[in-house]
């Protein structure tokens, strides 16, 4: 396949739920921006309004994303375009759950304070579970694509995988603390560890400088789509012989790297300051997937020089 009909724009728009979806989320965004410098209101050290407008930003890329991806698919479209829609209605939910409570100056994500923050918070549990699984049926759906390449299927394959599996990863910020446990003041789960949340943190990402955060990985998880995406364009600008190889690896790499920055920040450890341990776990990272990425690729060169023959 062709660069240019890969990432032809027409195919933003195949998903019609998911497309518009993602045209309301980036206005969305927009619009709350003045919210954002003009409402001095803060929650755990930030404006209450940063969270949504990240939420925003992130619904408009993912469904971007995935009515792009969907666009790949012949075989059981029908299936797909209705799982399109059901992430776009559940994430239409969260958008508009978690910018009221920030509207209330309250938290929305963990909060189990009152029986109407419980419910909010189920529902925005629930519906992120409808995400997932329809995230992971398109995945397998693509699988089943005879008419696409195999490269293709792979690499948004793989891609899209890695990404339920960092959307799963969510679900680790979901357990409450000991020192919740220990003093119940009606908060079940945190994004960092080690600390207490709304501490110091990276610009707008805010991701914990002082202690682990659990949302690094998600974010690097979640992004797997976008980063399979540049690896099978990447592939058509390869001899044949090294597709498969970056492909395959990269997507294999990309998810070891995921898993790490998680173990990094389960182990209280800030991404901004990396331990002895976590820079060795890097580098072996890489030395392995360069070492497969090699293997495979003689692989295939001899596979190929055999075919020739």
């Amino acid at each position: 396949m062709q660069p240019e009909k890969l990432f032809d724009l027409s195919r933003l728009k195949h998903t019609k739920s998911l497309f518009w979806l993602a045209v309301i989320s980036v206005i969305g965004a927009l619009a709350l921006v003045p919210f954002w410098i003009l409402d001095t209101r803060e929650l755990l050290g930030v404006s209450v309004w940063e969270k949504p407008i990240k939420f925003f930003i992130s619904a408009a890329i993912f469904s971007f994303t995935y009515s792009w991806l969907s666009s790949f698919i012949t075989k059981g479209a029908r299936w797909v375009k209705l799982a399109g829609l059901f992430i776009a209605v559940s994430l239409a939910v969260e958008l508009v759950l978690i910018s009221a409570m920030a509207l209330l100056g309250t938290t929305s994500h963990f909060n189990v304070s009152s029986p109407t923050a419980i419910v909010i918070w189920s529902l925005m549990a629930t519906f992120i579970s409808i995400v997932l699984f329809s995230t992971i049926f398109i995945s397998l759906m693509i699988l089943f694509q005879k008419q696409q390449e195999f490269n293709l299927k792979l690499a948004l394959a793989l891609g899209s995988i890695n990404t339920a599996v960092g959307m799963g990863l969510a679900y680790l910020m979901t357990w409450p603390s000991a020192a919740q446990l220990a003093n119940y003041q009606g908060i079940a789960g945190a994004h960092a560890v080690g600390v207490s949340d709304g501490g110091p943190g990276l610009p707008f990402l805010g991701w914990s400088t002082v202690g682990g955060d659990l949302r690094v990985g998600h974010f690097f998880g979640l992004h797997s789509i976008q980063v399979a995406a540049i690896l099978l364009a990447l592939s058509l600008l390869i001899p044949f012989a090294f597709r498969v190889p970056l492909i395959l690896v990269g997507n294999l790499a990309w998810l070891g790297f995921v898993g790490l920055v998680t173990w990094q920040s389960l182990r209280a450890e800030p991404f901004s300051s990396p331990s002895e341990l976590t820079i060795i776990s890097f580098v072996a990272l890489a030395a392995i997937a360069s070492i497969l990425f090699a293997v495979l690729s003689l692989a295939q060169s001899r596979a190929g020089a055999k075919t020739m023959a």
